[in-house]
């Protein structure tokens, strides 16, 4: 978390018992008084108030106490991230279930193209095609055949006939477009195998 803005870990205070033992014995050395010794034995308070004087005692309770200052503030920077944590939380939940939506329409799509791809080649697709193209341009002729015998009026012609010749030019259009794909497809796939 350090560098995002976070309080750093504090590491814990390490006893230097040697040196701790070595000033409390220095200091017993320089009580002359058996009775002064067992007086201080017999008198925890005081026992512990010569402990507490100890330098290292006292360096180790200064540590002590920062490190508890920084695990405090390193604990209230953790809730304080609580709610952008369970927002990207919720975030990624949503995320994963938009994931598995999609990849169930994807696989849907993929079994429908699937289905429709083995039934049609593309050669077939543009056989098709090309077939009721000529159909439409057959149907645009027969309309304009039965104009010219009287059989239609004007208004009739226009409309029927512009719709047959604007169907004919689209599939025409569309099966020129994918023969011109299927020759694209096929030079790459010849010059693939080169």
């Amino acid at each position: 978390m350090s560098g995002y803005g976070a309080p750093s870990v504090a590491m814990a205070p390490f006893l230097n018992e040697r040196k701790a033992i070595e000033d409390l014995t220095s200091l017993l050395k320089h009580i002359d008084d058996k009775g002064e010794l067992k007086d201080l034995l017999e008198n925890e308070s005081q026992l512990n108030e010569l402990i507490a004087d100890n330098e290292e005692v006292k360096r180790i309770q200064v540590q002590r106490e920062t490190l508890m200052a920084s695990n405090r503030s390193l604990a209230e920077y953790n809730l304080s991230q609580q709610p952008i944590l369970e927002a990207k939380k919720n975030a990624l939940f949503e995320a994963h279930r938009n994931k598995a939506v999609i990849q169930e329409m994807y696989e849907e799509y993929r079994k429908k193209l699937d289905a429709l791809s083995s039934q049609y080649s593309p050669d077939t697709t543009l056989a098709l095609l090309q077939t009721s193209a000529a159909q439409a341009e057959e149907e645009a002729e027969k309309i304009a055949d039965k104009f010219l015998d009287g059989e239609i009026n004007v208004e009739d012609f226009i409309q029927s006939f512009q719709s047959q010749k604007t169907i004919h030019s689209l599939r025409k259009i569309k099966s020129e477009k994918l023969t011109e794909l299927l020759r694209s497809r096929m030079s790459s796939q010849y010059s693939y195998r080169l």
